[in-house]
């Protein structure tokens, strides 16, 4: 790949070199003719780059990439809406019916980034006489994972209903308040893997890959492991899915069995659980440069963070030194230590670690001069500080 400047400079070096005239300034007629010709060469190769690049799966992005899987049969997952139950409620029993119809809308309270999301009702219900509350499943507004709200955050009646005063999505007597997830449109890297998958299902007998792909092909599913070393006994193949929510719904563990068991080996016994779930939480004490700003800092640290979160696979551990790094290529640190885990944290095929990049606990300190990082012992003995000092001052 030649860009515009490389291209310009061999045109000019060549008439310079096989041709009388020396005017190529800036604004000189053949300049801008060598210019003109520089930028349409300069296209012509990023078209090539293009066209070259989207002719194979393993390259292609977009829409050449969505051409290409066709040819193998797959396309790309497109974004989900979320389903959740919501209880719907007031302080006294009622004294009369009170219809709550279908399109109500409701809508969760506003995140760190301001956003909230809407919700409708998809039944009409009624809370009866005598009653203090009842149920109905709302489907998001939009599609996306943003429909995957927390607990108890959908708290806004947008539509009033007189009659009833409270709303609020919670488990009840065992059931998830989340009953459907809510998925974005697939991603390049995503849909890429399930393409490649796809030749992995064509044989015959159900190999480990052909499992994977199976599973991911399933709306919701963000990630999947397959134990085909028969872990319930002479064949037998389990599936572990992980959601776009974190641990799967009921519904989508059968989304995934119903999916798999048409396509699966007759012989094999398919067993479809959920991935477990490990919160672990950070602790990170950071020196920063005393011309670094500690706001900016925090943010491109959490932000950091969350990349690394994002990029731990179902069943990959957590190595410390990893997250080392990956604070470490924030610009203004000068050093962190990882308070919490002690230890790297290992996982097992089945689980997967939750590190929340927004509730880490980050220690800020500035790296001071050596005379400002050290202090007197009491016995006279120059022994290093444990806390830095919290001034502005320059690195050396």
């Amino acid at each position: 790949m030649r860009s515009f400047d490389e291209i310009l400079a061999d045109l000019l070096s060549a008439v310079l070199a096989k041709t009388p005239f020396t005017n190529l300034n800036p604004g000189a007629a053949l300049r801008g003719i060598l210019e003109a010709l520089a930028s349409g060469l300069a296209g012509l190769y990023q078209l090539v780059r293009t066209v070259s690049g989207a002719l194979f799966i393993q390259t292609a992005t977009g829409s050449w990439l969505d051409l290409k899987a066709r040819e193998v049969g797959v396309r790309r997952l497109v974004a989900k809406q979320a389903q959740i139950r919501l209880t719907f409620g007031r302080g006294a029993p009622a004294t009369q019916d009170t219809l709550i119809p279908a399109g109500t809308i409701v809508r969760s309270r506003k995140d760190a980034a301001g956003r909230s999301t809407r919700f409708l009702t998809d039944n009409d219900v009624s809370l009866q006489t005598g009653q203090s509350a009842t149920y109905v499943t709302a489907t998001a507004e939009a599609a996306g994972a943003t429909g995957n709200v927390g607990p108890a955050t959908v708290t806004l009646i947008v539509t009033p209903i007189s009659g009833i005063e409270t709303v609020t999505n919670v488990d009840r007597e065992g059931i998830p308040y989340l009953a459907q997830e809510g998925a974005d449109a697939e991603s390049d890297r995503a849909f890429r893997e399930r393409a490649i998958g796809k030749w992995e299902t064509l044989g015959v007998g159900g190999t480990r890959g052909a499992y994977h792909a199976w599973a991911l092909s399933v709306p919701g599913v963000q990630a999947a492991m397959v134990l085909d070393d028969a872990p319930y006994g002479p064949g037998t193949v389990g599936v572990v899915v992980l959601g776009t929510n974190g641990a799967p719904t009921p519904q989508l563990l059968d989304d995934v069995k119903a999916f798999i068991r048409p396509r699966q080996p007759l012989t094999a016994q398919l067993v479809v659980s959920s991935a477990t779930i490990t919160p672990v939480a950070l602790g990170l004490t950071i020196w920063r440069l005393a011309t670094a700003d500690q706001a900016a800092v925090d943010t491109a640290i959490r932000i950091a963070l969350a990349g690394f979160s994002d990029g731990l696979q179902l069943g990959e551990g957590l190595i410390r030194a990893r997250l080392v790094a990956a604070v470490m290529a924030v610009d203004g640190v000068y050093n962190v230590t990882v308070d919490a885990p002690n230890a790297d944290v290992p996982a097992t095929p089945a689980e997967f670690l939750d590190v929340d990049a927004q509730t880490a606990t980050l220690v800020h300190r500035v790296k001071g001069r050596i005379y400002q990082d050290r202090v007197q012992a009491p016995a006279g003995e120059v022994v290093p500080m444990i806390e830095p000092i919290d001034k502005t001052v320059w690195d050396f």
